[in-house]
């Protein structure tokens, strides 16, 4: 049984940790706040630029271009993105783990990282990190979102790669987050089933002044868009899967700290009743 020193060093070790967790919920609850406010002035761009491209693929016939088009698969790129750090619960867990198995798919890949834990990751595994982007996933900026497009856009117009996906967690509400394998490259219906498209009519469109000097021009931007939008996805999901993570600390801390508030206070009446026993036992002595 443990002695009153030792519980009384537990609770106060606890104690600490609890300052901790609760500092760190209010951080994530006031982060939280601010990633789901970027994601909601996102959302309308995210789910327009979607819209626009199946519109524009579904009124297009025969179209030429390497950006279009259904791969065979062999090379793919990944762009995973998770966190720099821990004690988000099974965020980290459930993205990179849906990575990996996807990955298996592809018999050549390209790995590019967002967030230290993804390198790390990969590493342990023995899976090479071809080009990793730091401190990125705690800034979901357009300016971050055009960087990574680019390295993409270079590797796939030097045909190092048949196809492009990048997998993110998706927010849906504070307490859901799903991870999901979003492909970017090439562009097909295929890949945009659930996306509804604003209006619907018939016939075909045309293109000036070439088609392919439109698709060059559009389909950087709309990567653009959809990497940002993933980014942003990703860290407003983190904020909340480490807000709930904290809390759930916090509350654990408590109630062991209750716990052994109970135990040391029984420990204390029974020594103090151990005393009291020895002191009449000695007057009774004495008598």
């Amino acid at each position: 049984m443990a002695s009153m020193a030792d519980i009384r060093h537990s609770i106060r070790s606890i104690s600490e940790t609890e300052q901790i967790t609760r500092a760190m919920h209010l951080i994530s609850s006031s982060k939280m706040r601010k990633a789901i406010e970027r994601y909601e002035a996102n959302h309308a761009h995210f789910e327009r630029v979607q819209s626009a491209l199946k519109d524009i693929l579904m009124h297009t016939t025969q179209i030429q271009h390497p950006y279009v088009g259904e791969s065979q698969g062999g090379k793919a790129a990944y762009v995973v993105i998770a966190a720099d750090k821990g004690l988000c619960g099974g965020y980290n867990h459930n993205v990179l783990n849906l990575a990996f198995e996807h990955m298996q798919q592809s018999a050549e890949r390209y790995i590019l990282t967002v967030g230290q834990v993804a390198r790390v990751f990969f590493d342990r595994r023995g899976y090479m990190v071809d080009v990793e982007f730091l401190h990125v996933s705690q800034n979901p900026s357009l300016y971050n979102a055009r960087n990574i497009t680019r390295d993409i856009m270079d590797l796939y117009d030097n045909g190092l790669m048949d196809e492009v996906y990048v997998v993110y967690t998706k927010f849906i509400s504070v307490l859901r987050q799903e991870p999901r394998v979003l492909k970017l490259l090439p562009i097909s219906t295929s890949n945009l089933v659930d996306v509804q498209t604003e209006v619907q009519y018939s016939g075909e469109l045309f293109y000036h002044p070439t088609r392919k000097v439109v698709f060059d021009k559009l389909v950087p931007q709309y990567i653009v868009g959809l990497v940002y939008g993933c980014l942003v996805q990703s860290y407003a999901s983190e904020q909340c899967a480490r807000m709930t993570a904290m809390q759930n600390a916090t509350k654990n801390a408590e109630d062991m700290i209750d716990g052994l508030s109970k135990e040391y206070n029984r420990e204390r009446q029974f020594a103090i009743t151990n005393e009291i026993s020895e002191i009449i036992g000695a007057l009774d002595a004495l008598k």
